[in-house]
């Protein structure tokens, strides 16, 4: 991608992407369960938009969340939805570092 289309979307990614996981964060920690197939849904996106903006640093973050997120889908287990926080924190973190760290 192009340092001026990269430029143009990376604040978009970034709000968009800050949204879903506080979202996801949310669900995660109510232990709704019936909501994470949604989280799931947002984090497939989210991995799929970093991969098209050339953002290859949150992809694997993003594929470790949604399947930690599937996972709880199957089991509804109390330790994978703890795993599944912290995958979305540190997904987040990673999100955070790329903003700060600007169009490259």
């Amino acid at each position: 991608m192009t340092e001026e289309l990269r430029t143009l979307f990376l604040p978009r990614f970034a709000e968009l992407a800050r949204s879903r996981l506080t979202q996801a964060i949310e669900v995660a920690n109510r232990r709704d369960i019936g909501a994470t197939t949604t989280t799931l849904r947002d984090l497939h996106a989210l991995a799929g938009e970093a991969g098209l903006l050339g953002l290859t640093e949150i992809v694997p973050f993003a594929r470790t969340s949604e399947a930690k997120a599937r996972l709880v889908c199957e089991t509804r287990e109390d330790a994978d939805v703890e795993a599944l926080v912290v995958a979305l924190n540190e997904l987040a973190s990673a999100v955070e570092r790329i903003v700060a760290a600007g169009p490259k």
